[in-house]
């Protein structure tokens, strides 16, 4: 086994995710290569290597050419993708202006070890030493060079010159005890771990020390072991520590000293994705499912793009987790009541704006919509919580969606009806069944008013002596089985409980868009018929599979107002950060949509209740999407006003 290939140097940034360089030079033959890169929104973008050095690296490089941090981070970058000679000059200027000696003449002579001229990587480190004197990083890195050309005693007493001077370098420890091992087998490394722990300062050694002690049942010893490296590290704590502790003990099932030995040193800043991953499995496996979520949220917060698939897997898991574990309520404490939304819900009266949308009369004409089931080829037979799937999803948006459209583009009012469970942490009710005209029809007639959705209303099925003025209801019924689902549409005249109109429309799966445009001319066509009422095309008209992806935000914005009803924070949310990022990407996605950025400010109101510290990140990424995505329209500098509110800091 050789580390001859490890890059010896002050370590990347803590919690990249990317591999350590390991020693190859980038050529022509993989300039074509794929590399993912994130912009500023977070949205993932290929780029060839060829197009990353020329039109990234290559700037980044000449911009920053007279700042030593940020060149020294540049350079770090480019060994990790191999450009080694491409960043010969940087690094040379490097170590000409770096405050920092020690670094740059590290990098300069990385550069030459990785092109094959150890001789000249020698003469810079030994240079350096007669400079500013023994340094443990320049001697590890001397050391290497040495062995390059095949001094290997000496480059061995270099080596251990390095440890006494920095016992705590990952790569000379492992680089020392892996040549040892090669001579006397186990026992020569783990005799370099204990000379390396006895050591003045060690803490790396005892790592691995105490992973044989684990490997040998003996936790005690180890946790000791865990201690004293745990003691004698400098704080914050360094991120490998905490990952090969949570690491080591996790794999020996030994769940509780992880949260006892490394939670309380944990900063998602500092050690970000590698040790919170730990830690939330750790919580998980636990039953601790707050706790998980806390760290999760914690990860969201950091902004960074790449971590996106494992924390997605998380919240999975999490979510899982947490259904696995609920209860149904019983019959006894069950209680189902009626959400009224009214339309558009995301638009409340009383906000400056709501004055640029349309404007009804006294004696506008009322339409209820409700929603609600999805008959599926199993159906449900009894209560019991599930994790918010697509057919439920849009049970849900689209009558909201039609509702909204009747607001927009008509004289008529329009009011949507959610069945909401109102036991223990609460949740959207999904019926498996068609609803009959005359339920639908005195759901509609009893439905109380209500000012807004943060007020749950009276059970449903319950009379009401002031019935609402909702004339007429349509009701969305979905089945879903096979490739292709259906979508039953009906008109029901409430006062007598009669479907004057019925539809039923073929639809790919999550696919409305195929059928919007018929849907709303049916729609349109049938309420001017019975109600009398003109449709005209409104400013906000959405298009092709954007009306999906419109879909799917106006549920997850009515999730998250749901999850901050009344005084309650039910913490039932699934990827809080998804909601968001997928709201942004909706606006870029359609930069004059004045409903989408609305939609965006209550989406972040409710969620800066529940998760502050989440939101509160997102304020770089709103205020570009204000600046470089701003919409001529007499509304938007009041909603972009809101958006930017929103994002303040949320003081105890």
């Amino acid at each position: 086994m050789s580390f001859l290939s490890k890059l010896f140097s002050f370590g990347k940034k803590s919690g990249d995710s990317k591999p350590a360089p390991t020693g190859s030079t980038s050529s022509a033959n993989d300039d074509h290569e794929l590399i993912t890169i994130y912009d500023k929104f977070g949205r993932e973008m290929q780029i060839s290597k060829g197009e990353w050095r020329d039109k990234v690296l290559r700037p980044n490089l000449q911009q920053n050419w007279n700042q030593p941090d940020e060149l020294y981070s540049i350079i770090l970058s480019a060994f990790q993708d191999g450009h080694y000679n491409f960043v010969e000059d940087a690094a040379k200027r490097l170590a000409e202006i770096d405050p920092t000696p020690e670094r740059g003449n590290v990098i300069h002579a990385i550069v030459y070890q990785q092109t094959n001229r150890p001789a000249q990587a020698e003469k810079i480190l030994l240079a350096h030493l007669d400079k500013h004197g023994d340094d443990g990083v320049v001697l590890t890195n001397l050391a290497k060079a040495q062995d390059l050309l095949g001094r290997k005693a000496e480059a061995m007493s270099t080596l251990w010159r390095a440890l006494e001077l920095d016992p705590n370098q990952d790569n000379a420890l492992l680089w020392y005890a892996a040549i040892e091992k090669e001579k006397q087998g186990e026992a020569g490394s783990q005799d370099v771990f204990q000379r390396v722990a006895a050591l003045p300062g060690s803490w790396r050694a005892q790592l691995w020390l105490a992973r044989t002690e684990l490997e040998n049942g003996a936790l005690e010893a180890a946790l000791a072991l865990y201690g004293q490296s745990l003691e004698r590290a400098p704080s914050p704590k360094p991120t490998d520590q905490l990952q090969q502790i949570s690491g080591d003990l996790g794999d020996n099932a030994h769940l509780p000293e992880i949260l006892q030995l490394v939670a309380p040193h944990f900063s998602p800043e500092t050690h970000g994705l590698s040790v919170g991953n730990n830690l939330i499995k750790a919580n998980l496996d636990l039953g601790r499912l707050d706790d998980a979520r806390v760290i999760l949220h914690q990860l969201h917060a950091q902004q960074r793009p790449d971590w996106g698939e494992h924390l997605h897997y998380w919240e999975q898991e999490l979510a899982k987790a947490k259904n696995e574990i609920a209860e149904a309520p019983s019959q006894e404490d069950l209680k189902i009541v009626a959400l009224k939304l009214d339309a558009p819900f995301w638009l409340k009266p009383d906000k400056p704006y709501a004055a640029h949308f349309p404007q009804k009369t006294n004696d506008a004409p009322t339409v209820v919509f409700v929603g609600s089931s999805v008959e599926s080829p199993q159906p449900v037979t009894e209560l019991k919580a599930q994790h918010t799937d697509a057919p439920g999803r849009m049970s849900r948006s689209l009558p909201l969606y039609l509702a909204e459209q009747l607001f927009l583009n008509t004289e008529a009012n329009a009011t949507t009806i959610i069945p909401w469970l109102d036991s223990g942490s609460g949740g959207f009710i999904i019926s498996s069944r068609k609803g009959d005209a005359q339920t639908i029809a005195h759901q509609a007639r009893s439905c109380v008013a209500a000012t807004n959705e943060e007020r749950p209303q009276k059970p449903l099925a319950v009379s009401s002596s002031n019935p609402s003025q909702g004339d007429y209801a349509v009701y969305t019924h979905l089945i879903t089985s096979g490739e292709n689902w259906t979508l039953q549409l009906s008109l029901i005249r409430t006062i007598d409980g009669t479907a004057v109109s019925t539809f039923d429309y073929k639809l790919p799966e999550y696919g409305f868009h195929h059928i919007s445009e018929q849907v709303q001319r049916d729609l349109s066509e049938t309420l001017s018929a019975h109600l009398g009422i003109t449709f005209q095309t409104s400013e906000f008209q959405l298009k092709g599979p954007e009306i999906d992806h419109y879909l799917l935000r106006l549920e997850q914005c009515l999730a998250v107002r749901c999850d901050v009803m009344g005084d309650t924070i039910r913490n039932t949310l699934s990827n809080p950060a998804d909601i968001i990022d997928g709201t942004i990407a909706f606006c870029m996605q359609n930069p004059k949509h004045i409903p989408g950025r609305i939609l965006l400010s209550r989406t972040l109101d409710g969620l800066k209740k529940s998760s502050p510290e989440l939101t509160h990140s997102y304020a770089e990424k709103v205020q570009s999407l204000n600046q470089e995505y701003a919409i001529e329209h007499p509304a938007y500098s009041l909603v972009a006003s809101e958006l930017t509110e929103q994002l303040h800091p949320v003081t105890p």
